[in-house]
């Protein structure tokens, strides 16, 4: 940022820049009225499925700001620029007192409206820094070494492997690919040149723009041009875990849950909550610190790290809760179909209350201690899915209410499981979805026996899925650990 400054970025001598010539893409709003009369105003940004699991509150007025062209997985080709102006008038016209994503890039969108509106919510700025793994690093962790890249210019592999390839405004591991080999390398890079250079250009513009309205003074880059979209970044050794931190008005920190980032041969086969280990304080208070003074407040943040032998070292900091974003069902456990007789789209509440400026009302560590589980779900046999997956056993699992939801993934909903899909493991697995499940944290031995037991059940062939399972039960949650 200062060299930014010491460049003349972003002064009033600068022409403006308009983001490239994608297809507009206007709010496409839907109103879910209050019955209280002082019923605050909030707008939402592109919640997609999570609409559907979200409950009329009697003092909220909930404005689901979405636009059918957006997709997760292609964000890119989304014409974000339009929304945004669309959505700032928006919310100017109807009064919006806060504004929140549930997801990423949903959460940068409504940091420019913040931003504009002069809202509680985080600023633009500081949110960047979080979706940006690459600006991220540069600012909270500039000790690891960083390598830009330009897919489009077929770039030469790096002398050494496993490293890993990271793109803006990814989420879930969608814009993340750990890279085994040449062979591998050189196939990611084929996948990346189908990126359309005019839609490139168009989020480095975007990015310009809002920076040189919003925080002139402390833009990354002097010209639209040098935004980095994509980079090279080392690959860590180690246990992977995670904190979700709430960032309140004043300093104040509270800490909603921790987790376990399960993996098998450097494959992502589980999120498990709580975590397994004590909180690095020093160690978060820092990076807290740097993003609060870039303008982070009234918001969560998913704080992911690897615990190395010479510490933790950050992998990435989202701008969300974790999967605690999804919906969640408060039961005894004990019979089939217990989860479903109590829907909560847990931390609904807390968005709402952090984005207007209030104290967030509910922590899982206040409520009864339950595990959350995103189990990820592999093959590694191509072909028909109705081959590979029992999709009987899958449809009744669902409709028993053993699992909170199934979230497929593209080869799943194609129905067949290509060779370009075997992404994972060196190109040995495919990823097929996520399983999200709930289960006591008590329950330690036998949530993986019931792991073990689905896994049997839903695939048709032995030895063709890659098997889930924790491997250390969960430290109990101090949601004071992190304040001051």
């Amino acid at each position: 940022s200062t060299a930014a400054i010491a460049m003349g970025c972003g002064t009033s001598q600068q022409a403006p820049v308009k983001p490239g010539a994608l297809p507009q893409a206007s709010v496409q709003p839907t109103f879910v009225g209050a019955s209280g009369n002082d019923a605050k105003h909030v707008a939402v940004i592109l919640p997609g499925g999570y609409t559907k699991l979200m409950q009329p509150n009697e003092r909220y007025h909930y404005h689901i700001l979405a636009q059918d062209t957006y997709s997760m997985g292609q964000p890119l080709k989304f014409n974000v620029d339009s929304f945004v102006e669309s959505a700032i008038q928006y919310c100017k016209k109807h009064k919006i007192q806060g504004v929140f994503g549930f997801d990423c890039f949903p959460s940068l969108i409504a940091s420019i409206i913040n931003t504009s509106l002069g809202l509680q919510g985080p600023s633009f700025r500081s949110v960047f820094h979080c979706i940006s793994k690459y600006y991220m690093r540069k600012e909270l962790s500039p000790d690891v070494p960083m390598t830009k890249l330009e897919p489009l210019s077929s770039p030469a592999p790096p002398k050494s492997f496993p490293v890993v390839v990271k793109e803006i405004d990814c989420q879930f591991y969608i814009g993340t690919w750990i890279i085994y080999s040449v062979e591998q390398w050189e196939q990611t890079m084929k996948h990346l040149q189908q990126r359309n250079q005019a839609e490139l250009d168009a989020r480095k513009k975007f990015y310009f723009k809002w920076f040189q309205k919003l925080h002139p003074n402390d833009m990354p880059e002097s010209r639209w041009e040098d935004y980095v979209l994509y980079h090279v970044e080392p690959f860590f050794e180690g246990r992977e875990q995670q904190i979700e931190i709430v960032l309140e008005q004043d300093n104040h920190l509270l800490v909603a849950d921790t987790g376990d980032i399960i993996k098998e041969n450097g494959i992502i086969t589980m999120f498990v909550t709580p975590g397994s280990f004590d909180i690095p304080t020093t160690w978060a208070h820092d990076i807290t610190k740097k993003l609060h003074a870039m303008g982070y407040k009234n918001q969560a943040i998913d704080l992911e790290f690897i615990s190395t032998k010479d510490g933790p070292q950050v992998v990435e900091i989202n701008s969300r809760y974790s999967y605690m974003g999804f919906a969640s069902w408060y039961s005894d456990h004990s019979e089939k179909g217990t989860l479903l007789s109590k829907p909560d789209l847990r931390n609904l509440e807390n968005r709402t209350c952090s984005c207007l400026g209030q104290p967030c009302p509910r922590f899982p560590s206040d409520e009864n201690i339950i595990s959350k589980l995103a189990v990820a779900v592999y093959t590694n046999k191509g072909g028909p899915v109705e081959d590979i997956v029992d999709l009987e056993f899958l449809k009744k699992f669902l409709a028993e209410g053993q699992a909170e939801c199934w979230t497929p993934k593209p080869a799943f909903k194609a129905g067949n499981v290509g060779p370009e899909e075997f992404t994972y493991g060196g190109g040995k697995w495919a990823k097929l979805g996520f399983m999200m499940l709930t289960a006591k944290r008590v329950e330690w031995a036998e949530t993986n026996a019931k792991l073990k037991a689905m896994f049997e059940k839903l695939f048709k062939h032995p030895g063709t899925y890659l098997l889930a399972q924790d491997d250390e039960i969960g430290h109990e949650v101090d949601k004071h650990a992190l304040d001051y």
